[in-house]
């Protein structure tokens, strides 16, 4: 798709050429008729079928037109009018076309009333340029829609935001001002409709003004008296600059059932729930899934910023990582270049990522390709948002997942015949009907930049691992980073049904480390594994020095090369070693299992066939991305999340090999493990060694494709004996 950078990285919007409805894109859009126009109403009811001579009409209450009303569609067949009614629901603003005072419906009556947003017990988001907005008709984008915290108003404006703000950087210094993740004030017209919102009583709902629009008086974060509102402008994005608010829903209490009203959620910051001690670090555990991320985006917020110039870009929040890359094709048409954006992140999040695409210099509308690395929310969240949002703008953009997640596992790389399901839910309609499938180990080829899909199941069935290869335009070298597909197995307690992912999990860890350990850096799947949201903080704070100002330094000297294999190990560690028993809800695979058929109690003179020489690997180091070249990043960055297992000084040699014995790859009845290459190789390592030069000595007696006699644990260790050789040579 033709693009260009937006100037200065925000503010000016990249115009589309076209902007007629592709195929497959979310348009209802009736038939035109001469006299159809577009209507915006708020739901306050069930919507009514209503028996008419040859069928049915569909009645829906809404708020609109500056009055409590009914939608009343065209009579359609009976079955139409209840598959129209089974899409309405209460709390949604929609827009729908109205002709001759008769509600149209089009071909998909589904979409008769076209969903916009939803007010429901999570506050909602949405800034005005980008997002959900009003459906396309005939060819032309709708109008924009906004959503949030009203945080201010004047007689010809209203400020809606989402309450988060930043008032000191890494180092604790105060900032010359507050800098707010999302707040935007927006021009209000003269004639605007006001409407207030009874999320406590619905049908109660009616007309009002906009000096009685409610406004929230505090930033703090623990405040629950937020006041929300959804706006609806004049414009579509084409004329973003000019738009004015035509309509504003504001909501009222939510519950008084104490005597204090409740106008919002409260934001997660004072509802942590006690979860104990840590035993070996003496932290506590803290819950906060009551009121996480799609509860309170905003806690998670943060900025994007650069890693390679002009090409790759984080653009996720401080929880969940999304990467942009500008892929440059090679071509001499700038038509042929692609925008890859790299999981879309949280639902209720999308806000806050395009604005942080913006921010880098690009319109999200032009994004081109989307990456799904699992089936789970967190990385699929906004893809509907997104897909909608560029194809409303006339543009079309491609899915690509991994296909064990869309469609479950059938069966592996040697024959076996497996009924695992896949883990998107059956609901994500539009990713399971557009998406295509990665072929694992091969490279997605986008000129400059290059994706390699690794299948490494464990988290999900499909989870998949990734190694992107950057071109650097300073130094002209392929730069690559290692992205862990997943961050734990599901779920962590000991069963026959996720006994495969526990194991398959250990084992692609392992995998990953011994084939693709040697990537130069560390791309986190999520921001709490690895730090690389702190490392540009620290980064950013050096170069606020004024003593650095002339020698600033880029991400790509703030990150240190070789941290992917030590992200690796932390949780290789959690998996397997029984120093997690002590955490509850760690069980270790080493002291619960499940073992692998014919190991249960170990094995004495197991004969392996090493495939590979072996590699060292050093325990895991909590003091991640040491730079001395950075004062905040001297001693590292320890992020708490499992870091129980910190042991530097252990060390292991860790082989890919083949075990001579009746183990086939898999759990029989429960499922794959290593079987899911057609090689059928095992990664296992030696149990742990005191120095560096114990384990260097243990590798130099083999030799890739020797064959040895050793001793296993029960959860496949190498033993290393008390006395006598780790390995004994067959001759």
């Amino acid at each position: 798709m033709r693009r260009r950078r937006l100037v200065g990285g925000a503010a000016t919007m990249a115009m589309l050429a076209a902007a007629a409805t592709v195929p497959g894109a979310a348009d209802a859009s009736p038939k035109p008729r001469h006299d159809t126009r577009s209507e915006v109403g708020f739901v306050i009811g069930a919507a009514e079928v209503r028996t008419r001579p040859g069928g049915a009409e569909v009645a829906v209450p809404v708020l609109g037109d500056n009055r409590r009303t009914w939608a009343v569609t065209d009579t359609v067949p009976a079955a139409t009018a209840a598959s129209i009614k089974a899409a309405v629901r209460p709390g949604t603003l929609v827009d729908y076309r109205v002709s001759r005072g008769e509600v149209v419906v089009p071909d998909d009556a589904t979409q008769t009333f076209h969903t916009v947003l939803t007010k429901g017990s999570t506050p909602v988001f949405d800034t005005m340029k980008y997002g959900p907005e009003l459906a396309p008709y005939d060819g032309e984008p709708g109008d924009l829609v906004a959503a949030g915290w009203v945080y201010g108003k004047d007689k010809n404006t209203l400020t809606l935001g989402d309450g988060r703000k930043v008032t000191a950087d890494i180092t604790g210094r105060a900032l010359p001002k507050v800098s707010k993740r999302y707040e935007e004030t927006y021009r209000v017209a003269r004639d605007v409709d006001v409407y207030e919102v009874n999320t406590a009583d619905w049908s109660q709902s009616r007309p009002s003004t906009f000096s009685r629009v409610p406004v929230t008086e505090s930033y703090d974060h623990a405040n629950t008296d937020r006041k929300a509102a959804f706006v609806v402008f004049d414009r579509s994005y084409r004329q973003a600059k000019a738009a004015k608010v035509r309509a504003i829903y504001y909501f009222t209490p939510s519950d008084t059932s104490d005597g204090k009203p409740v106008w919002d959620v409260p934001t997660g910051s004072t509802l942590l729930e006690d979860k104990g001690v840590d035993p070996v670090s003496g932290t506590p555990y803290v819950d906060i899934s009551a009121t996480g991320v799609t509860q309170a985006p905003y806690t998670r917020s943060t900025e994007p910023f650069e890693i390679v110039p002009g090409t790759f870009f984080y653009v996720g929040d401080n929880e969940v990582s999304l990467y942009l890359f500008d892929a440059d094709m090679g071509t001499r048409s700038k038509r042929d270049d692609r925008l890859v954006l790299m999981d879309t992140g949280w639902p209720n999040s999308g806000y806050q990522y395009w604005k942080n695409i913006e921010a880098m210099g690009y319109d999200p509308r032009d994004v081109d390709d989307i990456l799904m690395a699992h089936g789970h929310g967190d990385h699929y969240g906004t893809t509907d948002e997104l897909v909608t949002m560029i194809e409303n703008a006339g543009g079309s953009v491609r899915l690509h997942s991994p296909r064990e997640d869309i469609e479950g596992l059938a069966q592996d790389a040697v024959g076996n015949t497996w009924n695992l399901p896949p883990a998107l839910p059956a609901s994500e309609t539009l990713i399971r009907e557009r998406t295509g499938f990665f072929q694992y180990d091969a490279w997605m080829d986008f000129g400059n930049v290059r994706l390699l899909p690794l299948w490494s199941p464990g988290h999900t069935p499909g989870s998949a691992s990734f190694v992107f290869s950057v071109d650097d335009p300073d130094s002209g070298e392929a730069l690559t980073f290692g992205y862990m597909g997943g961050y734990g197995w599901s779920p962590k307690i000991v069963n026959a049904r996720n006994g495969w992912q526990r194991l398959g999990f250990a084992h692609n860890l392992a995998w990953l480390q011994q084939r693709y350990g040697d990537v130069d850096y560390a791309a986190p799947q999520h921001a709490n594994q690895f730090p690389l949201v702190e490392i540009y903080q620290a980064l950013k704070a050096y170069n606020n020095d004024p003593a650095n100002a002339r020698r600033p330094l880029s991400m790509l000297d703030a990150m240190v090369k070789d941290q992917f294999v030590n992200q690796l190990e932390k949780r290789y560690e959690v998996a397997t070693n029984a120093i997690s028993d002590t955490i509850p809800g760690y069980q270790s695979i080493e002291s619960f299992g499940p073992f692998k058929p014919g190991r249960e109690n170990g094995v004495v003179d197991a004969q392996v066939r090493l495939v590979d020489g072996g590699k060292v690997i050093q325990g895991y180091d909590k003091a991640m991305n040491v730079n001395p070249r950075i004062p905040l990043l001297a001693d590292g960055v320890t992020i708490d999340l499992d870091s129980h297992v910190h042991d530097p000084e252990g060390w292991y040699v860790q082989f890919e090999l083949d075990v001579l014995d009746s183990y086939g790859g898999f759990l029989p009845g429960v499922g794959p493990v290593e079987s899911i290459r057609p090689e059928v190789t095992e990664v296992l390592r030696t149990q742990r060694f005191a120095s560096r030069a114990e384990a260097e000595a243990v590798l130099a007696t083999v030799r890739a494709g020797g064959t040895y006699r050793v001793d296993l644990t029960k959860a496949s260790a190498i033993v290393v004996p008390t006395d006598g050789p780790v390995f004994e040579e067959v001759r």
